[in-house]
């Protein structure tokens, strides 16, 4: 049966004769024939038996006229002709989740430190610039690592021009240099010029910016207005305390307030010292007095603070006095000094700080031997 299967197909898929021609082809003799289809169903009945299934597709038969070529298994096939194009693996979406992420943070260090510098706070105003700066050059590092596509390019350069900018904004009030207009001017500019190129790096996000981090989240944005405290001293009003020993009473109080842009130092021919642009000299009218010897010590001299002692708060700033030399045309300079009984002490503590500076919002502070620290609240008069 199995024979008789394999003859039939062989009628099937033999080469048929030429078309009216009763006699095999030239060149082809009926045992060459013979020959090819049995090589043709070779091992046919062993694979029948085993049952592995035939392969009917049509096979060249050597000598066939029209027989489809069949590559050589070691030969490989022609490559297609349209080859899939290989895209480069950019950092879009990383790009948009860091501008996303850090956004928020450099705006809310941005307002902190602008509102600082219109304050003239000192201290707050660095403290966010530094904070500014540190985070701006970290994300330039992490920028600058980025591949991104044409479509994003846009953002990325945004972005960047923002990142430079802020990073400016730290950069310029980095030390510990007084605070003068010039670097003012030049913080706040480069703070609005970082805002301008991070709302146009916004303007491709589709989405919302995410919340910013809690430690910037937390930061407060107003900074404190709070006056003297409620037991400052007015201006006049004189504290009264003991010496070291107890052996004698001493009067301190602090009589007037006034500033100035310029003053001289007549020893020097005479010569002109000038406040930084933005700046002036406060001075502060200094009177102590010992009142006198009490109690059954001999002692009755006393020792007058040091100027160290003496420190001028503003928001949250605080000025210590600068070095004045011994002539100037502001008068006698407060100095540390010893006084017997009924002795007096007068002079002038100075302090540099910003001409935008609110003596309402100001207040002095004495750090005494004893202990005792009075305040004095330099916008209020006996």
């Amino acid at each position: 049966m199995i024979l008789a299967l394999v003859f039939f197909t062989s009628f099937l898929f033999c080469p048929s004769p030429d078309a009216g021609s009763g006699t095999p082809a030239p060149g082809v003799s009926h045992a060459a024939a013979a020959q090819n289809l049995s090589s043709l169903f070779a091992g046919v009945d062993d694979r029948l038996q085993g049952g592995h299934p035939l392969n009917l597709t049509p096979v060249a038969v050597p000598g066939a006229a029209g027989s489809p070529a069949i590559p050589d298994e070691n030969e490989t096939a022609p490559e297609a002709e349209n080859a899939t194009v290989v895209v480069p693996d950019y950092d879009d979406e990383e790009l948009v989740d860091l501008v996303e992420d850090s956004g928020a943070s450099l705006m809310l260090l941005s307002v902190q430190n602008t509102y600082a510098l219109y304050a003239w706070d000192e201290l707050p105003a660095r403290e966010s610039a530094a904070a500014l700066r540190t985070l701006a050059k970290d994300l330039i590092r992490e920028l600058t690592a980025l591949e991104v596509s044409e479509d994003r390019k846009g953002l990325k350069t945004s972005f960047t021009l923002a990142l430079e900018s802020y990073g400016a904004a730290g950069e310029t009030l980095q030390g510990t240099a007084p605070l003068n207009k010039t670097t003012v001017d030049a913080a706040l500019e480069a703070n609005r010029q970082g805002s301008g190129h991070l709302s146009d790096a916004f303007e491709y996000l589709h989405g919302s910016v995410l919340e910013a981090p809690e430690e910037i989240a937390a930061t407060s944005l107003s900074l404190p207005r709070a006056s003297a405290s409620r037991d400052a001293l007015p201006l006049l009003q004189r504290y009264v305390y003991e010496d070291r020993t107890g052996a004698n009473d001493i009067s301190l109080m602090l009589e007037s307030v006034k500033s100035t842009g310029v003053y001289y130092a007549r020893d020097a021919g005479p010569e002109a010292i000038v406040a930084e642009p933005g700046r002036t000299f406060l001075l502060i009218q200094v009177k102590i007095t010992n009142l006198g010897h009490k109690g059954e010590s001999r002692t009755y001299t006393i020792r007058t603070p040091e100027v160290r002692a003496f420190t001028l708060q503003y928001r949250e700033t605080t000025y210590t006095p600068i070095t004045l030399a011994s002539g100037t045309s502001l008068g006698e300079p407060y100095t540390a000094t010893r006084l017997d009984r009924y002795g007096v002490k007068t002079g002038y503590i100075v302090f540099d700080v910003p001409a935008a500076l609110n003596l309402n919002e100001c207040s002095v502070r004495v750090a005494l031997d004893g202990g005792d620290s009075p305040v004095w609240a330099l916008g209020k008069t006996l």
